[in-house]
């Protein structure tokens, strides 16, 4: 997520749940389409639509003039609400105090169709005056013969939090100076700190698409590879061993892993110290 003018925009590939929820609704206009020709009459419409997106765990909301004019009940017990308290509020005044005005001008350009629709994110605040950030899709449409705002929600909050911890212990791990690396049990590289780049010469955009493996010389990379096989077992273990910089020299270190846990796969945790001669330690 990246602020832009003072505005949270969300990265396509965080909204993959939004791009699926897009492509229903794209469906189901085509099925409204379909219905109207056989002469369903909009009462009808409106049952069907209805009964969609009851079974929806994401909150659906349209939005005209800044109100709320129709929400579905996971869009209301989203933010604490029954779904009588919210209609026809505005939709606005949900919003954090510092970012109202942010959202007023935003639900304006897209019920105007000056903006193609968007992928945002705002911090709401509940009925219990608590923060939720809150992922949403928005695109213009018509509702009761004008124009209005079909808006989709997803509730990012515990998402933030972890993207704030890491953040801050992405932090940490940066300014340690021994090289941190983690990868996963076949051994391709997922992160390392500013340390190991530096040590090694990679932009940690090269170094995370390689292989723990890459980092061996060719004589070693056979006993590097037995070693990750025994890994899961060992759950751990301290070695020496030669890294192979960027620009082909070598370097003695010193290597302490471990096995950890993320979600419900293992990975390891390797911590690595250049190995300096006796000498130049002090120079």
């Amino acid at each position: 997520m990246s602020e832009i003018n003072g505005q949270y925009i969300i990265n396509g590939g965080v909204f993959q749940q939004l791009s699926g929820l897009h492509q229903w609704i794209v469906e189901l206009e085509e099925t409204i389409a379909q219905m109207k020709s056989i002469d369903i009459s909009l009462q009808e419409l409106l049952s069907i639509f209805a009964s969609f997106a009851a079974g929806l765990q994401q909150g659906l909301a349209v939005i005209q003039d800044g109100n709320i004019v129709w929400a579905n009940e996971a869009g209301c017990t989203m933010l604490g609400y029954k779904i009588e308290e919210l209609i026809n509020t505005s939709g606005i005044l949900l919003a954090h105090p510092d970012y109202r005005e942010k959202l007023m001008v935003r639900l304006s350009e897209i019920q105007a169709g000056d903006v193609r629709p968007t992928y945002d994110a705002w911090p709401f605040m509940t009925k219990n005056q608590e923060i939720r950030q809150i992922k949403s899709y928005a695109n213009r449409i018509v509702y009761d013969g004008r124009p209005a705002i079909l808006t989709i929600l997803v509730d990012a909050t515990e998402e933030q939090k972890l993207h704030d911890e890491l953040t801050m212990q992405t932090r940490m791990l940066d300014s340690v100076s021994d090289s941190v690396f983690l990868h996963d049990m076949n051994g391709n590289i997922k992160y390392v700190n500013k340390a190991a780049c530096e040590s090694l010469g990679y932009r940690q955009d090269e170094i995370t698409k390689m292989s723990v493996i890459d980092l061996n010389p060719e004589e070693l990379k056979r006993r590097a590879q037995s070693r990750l096989k025994t890994i899961s077992a060992e759950k751990g273990g301290r070695f020496k061993t030669v890294h192979v910089r960027k620009n082909g020299s070598r370097m003695q270190v010193d290597v302490k892993i471990n096995v950890i846990i993320i979600g419900n796969r293992e990975f390891v945790l390797g911590v690595v110290r250049e190995i300096i001669p006796e000498g130049l330690q002090d120079i």
